[in-house]
C-alpha cells in the first residue's frame, strides 16, 4: 500500500469523496453534516492523501491545521471493497505521523453518533482518542461526537487509563477492573484517607453505585502526563440532572493504576 499526498484530481477519488458525502447526508440531517467536499478540501490548510495498490485506490483521508499546535483529522473513507483489510489504521497511522512532523500537539475529530459511525469511532478510541467537547467552530450536537487525541502523550502510560475509561462508558465491571491494581486506593480529595481500598472494594462500589445508572458516561476534556501520573479533566454524564466535572489523577504503575484522586469542580 503506498499513502501519497494528493492534488485531489483523479476521478476516482472524487467518486470516493462524493460516495462519502452521499453516506454522511444519508445517515445524519443536513446540519449535522460537517465532510467537505471537493473544493473545501484544496484549502490551504489541507492536506490531503490517498491509499492506493496496484492501481486501485483503497481510500483517503485530510489533515486540517487550525494552528500550530491545533489539528483536526477530515475525510477519512475506505472503499467499499477495500473495507476490513487495515486500510482505515493505515491511513490514521499515516495521519498521526504527518501532524506529529508538522508540530501538532493536540489533533482533534468530529464523526457521527449513530450506529454507522461506531466502527470508526472504535478506531479513533483504539489509537488513542477520546471524546471530548466541541472544538473550533464546532457547537454541541446530539448527531455528533467530537474526539482528542494529544500527541505528547506516551501512549503506553495513558493505556490503561484509557481502557478503563472504555470499560466505564460500556459499563463493563470486569474489563474496568482489569485496569486496576488489586491494592488500589481511590481518594475523594480533599480526604486523607481513601474512599475505596482493594480491587474488591472498588468492584462491589461500581457494580451497585454507578454500572446501575443506564445515563453513565464519562467524556475527557483534556489529557496530560507527568512522569507516572495520568490526569484527566473529565466530565460526567448520568450521576444527576446535569453533568459535573472533575479532576482526577491516575497513578499508573507496571500498566495498572495503583492509585487515584478524584477532584471535583466544586
Amino acid at each position: 500500500m503506498k499513502i501519497l499526498l494528493d492534488p485531489l484530481e483523479s476521478p476516482a477519488v472524487i467518486q470516493l469523496l462524493q460516495g462519502h458525502l452521499a453516506d454522511m447526508y444519508a445517515t445524519s440531517p443536513a446540519e449535522s453534516v460537517h465532510a467537505l467536499d471537493v473544493s473545501k478540501l484544496k484549502a490551504a490548510d489541507i492536506r490531503f492523501w490517498t491509499a492506493w495498490q496496484d492501481g486501485q485506490l483503497l481510500g483517503c483521508v485530510a489533515l486540517k491545521q487550525h494552528s500550530a499546535g491545533m489539528g483536526e483529522i477530515k475525510s477519512m473513507r475506505t472503499a467499499p471493497e477495500a473495507r476490513g483489510k487495515g486500510v482505515g489504521r493505515a491511513l490514521l497511522k499515516h495521519v498521526l505521523a504527518e501532524a506529529a512532523a508538522s508540530g501538532i500537539t493536540d489533533l482533534y475529530l468530529e464523526t457521527g453518533s449513530m450506529d454507522f459511525f461506531k466502527p470508526a469511532r472504535s478506531l479513533y478510541q483504539s489509537a488513542g482518542f477520546v471524546f471530548c467537547g466541541p472544538f473550533a467552530d464546532y457547537q454541541e450536537d446530539d448527531n455528533s461526537c467530537f474526539m482528542h487525541k494529544n500527541l505528547l502523550v506516551p501512549a503506553d502510560m495513558a493505556e490503561p487509563v484509557q481502557r478503563q475509561l472504555e470499560a466505564y462508558n460500556a459499563k463493563d465491571l470486569a474489563a474496568f477492573c482489569r485496569c486496576y491494581h488489586p491494592d488500589i486506593a481511590i481518594y475523594r480529595m480533599p480526604a486523607s484517607s481513601p474512599a475505596l481500598k482493594g480491587l474488591d472494594a472498588l468492584r462491589q462500589f461500581y457494580a451497585s453505585e454507578r454500572f446501575t445508572l443506564p445515563a453513565l458516561r464519562a467524556e475527557v476534556l483534556s489529557r496530560m502526563v507527568v512522569g507516572n501520573k495520568v490526569i484527566d479533566h473529565e466530565r460526567v454524564h448520568g450521576l444527576s440532572d446535569r453533568p459535573s466535572e472533575v479532576a482526577v489523577v491516575y497513578q499508573v504503575e507496571a500498566g495498572l493504576i495503583t492509585k487515584a484522586w478524584f477532584y471535583p469542580a466544586s
